[in-house]
């Protein structure tokens, strides 16, 4: 019973849609729950390139159910000037604004989304959620679209995870990667960023250092962050003046901009501070994946406790308002 009880809330909250994050709700979903079995929601970006296929293979391997359409922001942009963040009260970051917000509000436990040039990662900073991309997640299907970023780049989009929690995020990618049953018992090789690098500047060479680096190491780290709280990393904005532009850098996005351009596979852990966090990066391969995972799992921490009982406190969003007890 209560299982049902906390899904419905998850469904009103989705209705009442307090960030404007929500396309499209399917109350429906609570179906399923029937079978007196326990089910877990996903929400999905409002985009072509998500294809029903990876919604079909979750739900068939797991027992995930399809619980809304996300809204995300408009042309792929970097800051969702239409949605706010819920945690800093500044424009959400983009471009998948939607996504991020309906796993904070607890409405969905695994958001899918696409990642161009930072679209799923940053998102997932912004509200110290976990954020994975890869180009292996549906990799024909992705391949069939391909684009141009807001500074000139071209690229093809890779699909990415959003949860709240790191063991959720875990399940998700091996139930759609076929990784590794274990890894080498070696220690695994890990560089850190290079000091000297402009990391908060163009992103050609940020590309051209991560294809340089990958193959010499297992992954990579850096930290990043906050992200959009002291700027905005925003092409749009940012190339009308000298102004904009250090507002740009100011919104401390580094390789979490050019992960997917670079052919990498990321994976985000958030730190305790707002909206900053691990960007664990290798070459998209399964075992090396597979060492940044099991690696991850070390500095993985849970949900804030005052963000989680404040963002899916039903009573929140629906109270008994004046007069009531």
């Amino acid at each position: 019973m209560n299982q049902v009880i906390d899904a419905a809330n998850k469904t009103f909250i989705a209705m009442k849609n307090p960030y404007g994050s929500v396309t499209r709700v399917f109350p429906q979903a609570l179906e399923q729950f029937r079978d007196g079995n326990p089910h877990r929601y996903i929400g999905v970006k409002d985009k072509v390139q998500v294809p029903r296929t990876l919604i079909e293979k979750l739900q068939q391997k797991s027992n995930y159910i399809l619980h809304t359409i996300d809204q995300a922001s408009i042309g792929g942009r970097a800051i969702d000037v239409t949605m706010v963040n819920p945690l800093s009260g500044k424009p959400m970051t983009g471009s998948s604004s939607g996504t991020a917000v309906n796993v904070l509000l607890g409405i969905n436990d695994l958001g899918i989304g696409t990642d161009g040039g930072g679209s799923v990662l940053a998102p997932a900073m912004s509200l110290n959620l976990f954020g994975f991309i890869s180009p292996l997640i549906e990799q024909d299907y992705v391949q069939l679209f391909s684009s141009t970023s807001t500074d000139g780049i071209p690229f093809s989009v890779s699909l990415g995870f959003i949860t709240r929690e790191f063991p959720e995020m875990k399940e998700a990618i091996e139930l759609i990667l076929e990784l590794p049953s274990s890894t080498c018992s070696a220690e695994p090789t890990v560089t850190r960023v290079d000091s000297s690098l402009d990391l908060y500047g163009p992103r050609e060479p940020l590309i051209a250092y991560l294809k340089e680096t990958l193959p010499l190491c297992d992954f990579f780290i850096s930290e990043e962050g906050p992200v959009d709280l002291f700027g905005f990393g925003d092409s749009v904005l940012g190339h009308l003046g000298e102004a904009t532009g250090e507002s740009q850098r100011a919104a401390k996005k580094g390789f979490v901009r050019v992960v997917n351009m670079a052919n990498a596979t990321a994976l985000v852990i958030p730190k305790r501070d707002f909206a900053t966090a691990f960007v664990l990066i290798c070459e998209s391969t399964l075992p090396k994946i597979k060492a940044m995972l099991t690696y991850a799992e070390t500095l993985a921490l849970e949900q804030d406790p005052l963000v989680r009982s404040y963002f899916q406190k039903i009573q929140n969003y629906y109270s008994d308002g004046y007069g009531g007890k």
